[in-house]
């Protein structure tokens, strides 16, 4: 395709942004080196469309090719804050600023505007953890509200910042300035909300509702679920600081993030072992639940959902959510072809068996291959464990993309209570959803079993081959890798004075709480590897390398390295060997998942750990109260060893450095 093509293409309302940006990059990659177009248009869209993260990827890419471009750098930076990366915006819109600011600079009226606002807008973001910046980000609006040629859009967010910087006075000023020029021939989404919001800083609420239904319908047909999405999290904020806005009535057309799990069909092993029927390989009984699991995603209003793919249960609500057009996700717990013979089709040949290996791969076929995610990419070898794992990443996968779009997540069981649940099956599921605070709509498997009367249960399923097993314990755990940025520049004559310092550092940081809480520890010059039983102490132990709050810290300035810290930390959770380790006799851990820590530490800016998405996710999903989890984009890992999504760790209240 041509450019004309594809911008043609991807100007229409019904297409897909992430999809045609799979369908256009071949392996010819020239057309888009150095094409400023392309790289604007798709950032574009995908943040149009909800897709920060696809966008924040691209535009970083773009950026090697544009380094002068303005417009792509304040898109990479409004990827950055609409992913979740306020900090990492910040970073890049800084040294564009003073430039936006300037009298006599040349940037195009528009962009200057949209700079100085996106600055409003991240301090907005920072203010959530640090309210000293309410009156900052109120400031920063103020001044792009200002600038020659600006519209209302940094005048109504500086009117609902200086309502949240307690500015009552100032921010009804504002909003009926608003209000007195706001364009009806504007966007046809954002002038109504625009409008919309100054009405309710007016305490004109009738008038605000019918806007924001304006606004709704226009983000549905034109698919701007994105921007949707940021409309509903403004009236959040609203209705916090006491202006009483309900943003409920978006979540109809929003819909909701569901994840699922359910028991599978019955397989041959739990059969020949006599335990009580619970899902038999009956086509009534499967049609029924396929019709109920159906009914309550209606229900819910369904829009994005999260589950595995084996057999029964899994299976059929991937179907019903492809069936509703919704955005589906998948999470398999470990390689393909074990997780077939464990969950699908159990290496049988029959018919009834087919089947399902035949809706495994058609369901995979109507997804994009990035919706499909694995625990690990390794055999099963009989950790049981994976399946547990990987229901909590899914869980945890469900609440990031949940907090993307401002509404809290669901979950869809398919349980039967009556007979007893297995680690890292649908009740130990629920059980740890349940846990977590979140709400849970059931379907009862022996209520809808018992309506569909007298079942046919096949005995005559063959047994299938042993699948192999691993003799070394797999435990999960959670890896660490750090190091300092620009070590090996040290001078020779500094180096002693450096290593006592920083041996200081790191025995002091081994005696806090969660320095205790280590399953093991090695050093060598500056590399830390520390492996922890839990994401969350893995975290705050990375926090503490980063911004101590008991150890004081080695002058990092005098031995000529990046302050605040120098650390490049990488996290990531999996399952791994144990093993003795040689030299010290003590349990070791190794295995990809070790490796794959390794690999993201490189890959991390100095002041920072990265984490991988298995343990965002399970971070997000156990301790989003402590810390703020901010994806960066795709990355690509030391030594290509790989390229994937990777997220910023950071403490959910700033210790003031």
């Amino acid at each position: 395709m041509t450019e004309h093509d594809i911008l043609d293409l991807l100007a229409r309302t019904e297409t897909s942004a992430e999809r045609l940006l799979d369908e256009c990059r071949g392996p010819d990659q020239k057309l888009w080196q150095g094409n400023a177009k392309l790289y604007r248009a798709f950032t574009q869209k995908l943040l149009t469309q909800g897709f920060p993260a696809r966008a924040l990827d691209l535009a970083r890419e773009g950026q090697e090719y544009l380094r002068d471009d303005l417009e792509l750098h304040f898109l990479l930076a409004l990827a950055a804050r609409r992913g979740g990366n306020p900090r990492y915006a910040q970073a890049i819109l800084e040294p564009l600023l003073p430039q936006a600011l300037d009298p006599g600079t040349s940037i195009p009226a528009k962009l200057r505007v949209d700079l100085v606002a996106l600055n409003g807008s991240i301090l907005k973001i920072l203010s959530r953890t640090n309210p000293v910046l309410v009156t900052e980000s109120a400031e920063w609006y103020t001044r792009a509200a200002e600038l020659p040629d600006a519209d209302t859009y940094p005048l109504i967010n500086a009117a609902t910042m200086w309502r949240l910087a307690g500015d009552e006075e100032r921010s009804r000023t504002l909003a009926e300035e608003v209000i007195r020029r706001n364009a009806p021939e504007g966007d046809p989404l954002w002038s109504p909300a625009t409008l919309a919001e100054a009405h309710l800083l007016c305490g004109n609420h009738e008038e605000a509702t019918q806007l924001y239904q304006q606004a709704v319908t226009v983000a549905l047909s034109q698919n701007r679920l994105g921007e949707l999405a940021s409309l509903r999290t403004n009236i959040e904020l609203l209705r916090q600081a006491g202006v009483t806005a309900d943003p409920a009535f978006l979540d109809e057309h929003l819909g909701s993030v569901v994840t699922f799990s359910g028991h599978m069909i019955d397989s041959p092993e739990r059969v020949r072992a006599g335990h009580p029927t619970r899902f038999p390989n009956d086509p009534r009984l499967i049609a029924a639940v396929g019709r109920a699991i159906a009914e309550q995603l209606d229900r819910m209003n369904a829009k994005i959902g999260f589950s595995s793919l084996a057999c029964g249960g899994d299976l059929l609500f991937a179907q019903a959510m492809l069936a509703r057009k919704g955005e589906l996700h998948i999470v398999l717990p470990f390689a393909q072809h074990d997780f077939l013979r464990t969950s699908v089709n159990f290496g049988q040949p029959g018919e009834a068996w087919r089947k399902w290996r035949a809706m495994f791969d058609e369901v995979l076929d109507a997804i994009p291959p990035n919706r499909v995610r694995y625990t690990t990419v390794e055999p099963y070898l009989g950790s049981n464990e994976l399946f547990g794992l990987s229901g909590r990443v899914q869980q945890g996968l469900a609440v990031m993309r949940a907090r993307e779009r401002g509404t809290v997540p669901q979950a869809l069981l398919l349980v039967d209570y009556s007979s007893a649940g297995q680690a890292g099956g649908t009740q130990s599921f629920a059980k740890v959803w349940h846990n977590a605070g979140y709400q849970a709509h059931e379907i009862h498997l022996n209520a809808i079993r018992e309506s569909v009367g007298e079942l046919v249960i096949s005995m005559n399923e063959k047994p299938a081959a042993p699948i192999p097993t691993s003799k070394l314990k797999r435990p999960v755990k959670s890896v660490l890798f750090a190091d300092v940025a620009g070590f090996s520049r040290i001078p020779e004559w500094m180096l002693s004075d450096f290593l006592e310092d920083y041996s200081r550092f790191l025995k002091g940081t081994m005696t806090t709480d969660v320095g205790q809480r280590l399953t093991y520890a090695n050093t060598w010059g500056d590399g830390i590897y520390a492996v922890f039983d839990s994401v969350t102490d893995a975290a705050a132990f990375a926090l503490e390398l980063l911004e101590p709050l008991t150890v004081a810290e080695p002058d990092w300035a005098h031995y000529e390295l990046a302050a605040p810290s120098p650390f490049r930390i990488g996290l990531h959770t999996g399952p791994v060997f144990e093993l003795p380790d040689l030299f010290q006799g003590r349990s070791a851990f190794g295995g990809q998942h070790v490796t794959r820590a390794a690999r993201i530490e490189p890959a991390t800016i100095p002041g920072c750990a990265y984490a991988s998405e298995p343990f965002a996710a399970l971070l997000m999903r156990e301790a989003s109260a402590l810390f703020h989890i901010e994806s960066v984009g795709l990355h690509s890992l030391a030594k290509e060893y790989d390229r994937c999504p990777l997220y910023r760790i950071a403490r959910a209240v700033s210790v003031g450095r």
